[in-house]
Protein backbone atom coordinates (compact mmCIF):
# COMPACT_ATOMS: atom_id res chain seq x y z
CA UNK A 1 0.00 0.00 0.00
CA UNK A 2 1.52 3.72 -0.95
CA UNK A 3 2.99 5.49 2.24
CA UNK A 4 0.26 8.67 2.66
CA UNK A 5 1.42 12.17 1.23
CA UNK A 6 3.49 14.12 3.78
CA UNK A 7 2.86 18.20 3.79
CA UNK A 8 5.66 20.04 2.85
CA UNK A 9 6.20 22.41 5.17
CA UNK A 10 2.57 22.87 6.27
CA UNK A 11 1.47 22.86 2.87
CA UNK A 12 -1.53 21.29 2.19
CA UNK A 13 -2.16 20.74 -1.74
CA UNK A 14 -5.74 20.59 -1.07
CA UNK A 15 -6.18 23.11 1.53
CA UNK A 16 -4.24 25.58 -0.35
CA UNK A 17 -6.02 24.68 -3.69
CA UNK A 18 -9.58 24.56 -1.43
CA UNK A 19 -8.78 28.22 -0.07
CA UNK A 20 -7.68 29.94 -3.52
CA UNK A 21 -10.64 28.62 -4.60
CA UNK A 22 -12.65 29.70 -2.39
CA UNK A 23 -11.08 33.33 -2.69
CA UNK A 24 -10.91 33.55 -6.49
CA UNK A 25 -7.08 33.96 -6.46
CA UNK A 26 -4.64 31.96 -8.19
CA UNK A 27 -1.59 30.79 -5.86
CA UNK A 28 1.68 32.52 -4.96
CA UNK A 29 3.98 30.17 -3.33
CA UNK A 30 5.56 31.70 -0.06
CA UNK A 31 8.39 29.41 0.00
CA UNK A 32 9.24 29.59 -3.76
CA UNK A 33 7.91 32.92 -4.60
CA UNK A 34 8.50 34.23 -8.06
CA UNK A 35 11.60 35.96 -7.89
CA UNK A 36 15.07 35.47 -9.44
CA UNK A 37 16.33 34.03 -6.54
CA UNK A 38 14.13 30.95 -6.50
CA UNK A 39 15.65 29.77 -9.92
CA UNK A 40 19.29 31.37 -9.86
CA UNK A 41 20.98 30.59 -6.54
CA UNK A 42 24.20 30.28 -7.82
CA UNK A 43 24.65 32.74 -10.48
CA UNK A 44 23.33 36.23 -11.31
CA UNK A 45 19.94 35.70 -13.35
CA UNK A 46 19.65 36.87 -16.92
CA UNK A 47 18.52 41.06 -17.59
CA UNK A 48 15.00 41.44 -18.22
CA UNK A 49 13.99 38.07 -16.62
CA UNK A 50 10.19 38.24 -15.79
CA UNK A 51 7.87 35.56 -14.44
CA UNK A 52 5.20 34.85 -15.81
CA UNK A 53 1.97 32.55 -15.62
CA UNK A 54 0.69 30.63 -18.36
CA UNK A 55 -2.26 32.28 -19.68
CA UNK A 56 0.36 35.71 -19.57
CA UNK A 57 2.09 33.90 -22.35
CA UNK A 58 -0.77 33.00 -24.69
CA UNK A 59 -4.55 33.03 -24.94
CA UNK A 60 -4.75 28.61 -24.78
CA UNK A 61 -1.58 27.32 -23.12
CA UNK A 62 -1.02 23.86 -23.10
CA UNK A 63 1.80 21.72 -22.05
CA UNK A 64 1.54 19.26 -25.41
CA UNK A 65 0.07 19.18 -28.55
CA UNK A 66 -0.79 15.67 -30.68
CA UNK A 67 0.22 13.50 -27.88
CA UNK A 68 2.83 12.92 -25.06
CA UNK A 69 6.22 11.25 -25.31
CA UNK A 70 9.30 11.10 -22.59
CA UNK A 71 11.36 12.84 -25.64
CA UNK A 72 9.78 15.83 -25.37
CA UNK A 73 10.77 16.94 -21.96
CA UNK A 74 14.21 18.74 -21.77
CA UNK A 75 16.51 19.95 -19.15
CA UNK A 76 17.15 23.41 -20.83
CA UNK A 77 19.62 25.87 -19.25
CA UNK A 78 18.10 26.05 -15.66
CA UNK A 79 19.39 22.59 -14.80
CA UNK A 80 16.18 20.97 -13.52
CA UNK A 81 17.40 17.25 -14.28
CA UNK A 82 15.04 16.44 -11.08
CA UNK A 83 11.96 17.82 -12.73
CA UNK A 84 12.39 16.49 -15.81
CA UNK A 85 13.27 13.15 -15.14
CA UNK A 86 9.98 12.90 -12.65
CA UNK A 87 8.13 14.05 -15.50
CA UNK A 88 9.24 11.77 -17.65
CA UNK A 89 8.30 9.17 -15.48
CA UNK A 90 5.05 10.34 -15.67
CA UNK A 91 4.97 10.90 -19.05
CA UNK A 92 5.90 7.28 -19.57
CA UNK A 93 2.47 6.47 -18.31
CA UNK A 94 -0.62 8.43 -20.27
CA UNK A 95 -2.73 7.67 -17.18
CA UNK A 96 -0.70 9.29 -14.32
CA UNK A 97 0.13 11.97 -16.76
CA UNK A 98 -3.42 12.77 -17.30
CA UNK A 99 -4.20 12.63 -13.74
CA UNK A 100 -1.19 14.88 -12.21
CA UNK A 101 -2.41 17.53 -14.76
CA UNK A 102 -5.73 17.21 -14.06
CA UNK A 103 -5.13 17.84 -9.94
CA UNK A 104 -2.89 20.75 -10.95
CA UNK A 105 -5.14 22.08 -13.75
CA UNK A 106 -8.78 21.05 -12.95
CA UNK A 107 -11.05 21.66 -16.22
CA UNK A 108 -8.48 20.14 -18.01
Amino acid sequence: MPERVQDFQGQSYHKLRRACRHRGTLFKDPLFPAAPQSLFYQREPPAGLTWKRPRELCKDPRLFVDGLSTRDLHQGSLGNCWMVAATSCLASEPTLWKKWIRSLCPGT
